[in-house]
């Protein structure tokens, strides 16, 4: 019979305040998915975007700055792309089921 497992409470505490201060230290969504409009660079990875892509972000709005004015940030309605409706036959939406919103964020103006 193998030797039973002591409960050690300061060592499991030490391990999940290591969990969380892991998950703060995380880069918000807001920081990962930002996008120098100049360069087309990520800032935090400094990834380039592809040059095909290039045309739709400088065209499109983001998704949020339409989601913003709508009842419960439009959660239940259906969300295209203009690119989608003329590259696909089949009808591509995304419908909004859940909103996860990042006050933190920093307010970026493009000037277009």
């Amino acid at each position: 019979m193998g030797r039973k497992k002591r409960f050690r409470p300061i060592a499991e505490m030490a391990r999940k305040i290591r969990a969380y201060r892991e998950l703060k230290e995380r880069p918000r969504d807001s920081q990962r998915y930002a996008l120098d409009y100049d360069s087309m660079t990520r800032p935090l990875s400094g990834k380039r975007l592809p040059v095909l892509a290039w045309r739709d972000v400088r065209r499109e709005l983001r998704l949020f700055s339409l989601l913003c004015r709508l009842p419960l940030f439009g959660i239940g309605c259906m969300v295209t792309r203009k690119s989608w409706l003329h590259d696909f036959e089949e009808p591509c939406f995304w419908v909004i089921h859940k909103v996860k919103v990042d006050y933190t964020a920093e307010a970026r103006l493009r000037r277009r």
